[in-house]
């Protein structure tokens, strides 16, 4: 296979996988519409068990410093804080951090694979 052949290949395999997430996405919807509307916990498809359950979950505002202020205020930030990798990663390749941190990492070559539209 040659490289524009791989490359279309690709494409059209990342188009399949984003209706295939869009197809799911409406069927679950649909699903648990269908588990409201009957008041029900779990369906039977022809070979698998479907569950449904409905669970509290928590939204945050948009806007966080308000909740980082206050859990900060009652020295709670540390505890429920965490590392940003994607801030402290660039600061590790360009040496622009403490060389103690430094030294607990390693790097490894890895590749991203990204299409473009040509715009055709």
């Amino acid at each position: 296979m040659n490289d524009k052949e791989l490359i279309d290949e690709y494409d059209k395999i990342q188009t399949l996988k984003k209706d295939i997430e869009f197809k799911e996405d409406e069927i679950r919807k649909k699903i648990i519409d269908l588990a409201k509307e009957k008041n029900a916990e779990f369906f039977f498809g022809t070979h698998k068990k479907c569950t449904i359950k409905s669970y509290e979950k928590i939204v945050y505002p948009e806007d966080k410093a308000v909740i980082e202020t206050i859990l900060r205020n009652k020295g709670l930030y540390d505890r429920f804080s965490s590392v940003n990798y994607f801030k402290l990663n660039p600061a590790v390749m360009k040496g622009e951090i403490d060389k103690e941190v430094i030294n607990l990492t390693k790097k490894e070559k890895a590749f991203r694979v990204s299409l473009i539209d040509m715009g055709v």
